[in-house]
């Protein structure tokens, strides 16, 4: 069983300072750690993810490691192509009702 803090770590590492700066370089329609995290967690659970996982607690700290595993991936696509950014981005808004930000 992998360490679930180093990927916990891994997931951070991504939101807090990979994703922002690409996303700032790269002109991605989501900069914010926070956002980051709503589009994977969203994506992941294909729904807003304060519908399976509780509200009042951080996500990270209720994912399992298949979870984190597949949350850390995810992330890989959304940094790695700014229309996938825009594409999760524009699902996640969805299932929460919202509209696409522009």
């Amino acid at each position: 069983m992998a360490d679930l803090e180093a990927l916990k770590d891994q997931l951070r590492q991504q939101a807090n300072h990979t994703f922002p700066a690409v996303a700032r370089r790269e002109g991605y329609p989501i900069v914010m750690n926070h956002c980051f995290l709503r589009v994977v967690y969203d994506n992941l659970f294909e729904r807003k993810w304060q519908e399976v996982l509780d509200a009042k607690k951080p996500a990270i700290h209720q994912l399992d490691e298949t979870q984190l595993r597949r949350a850390i991936a995810l992330g890989n696509e959304v940094i790695a192509d700014r229309a996938t950014c825009e594409i999760m981005n524009a699902r996640s808004l969805a299932w929460r009702g919202k509209p696409r930000s522009t």
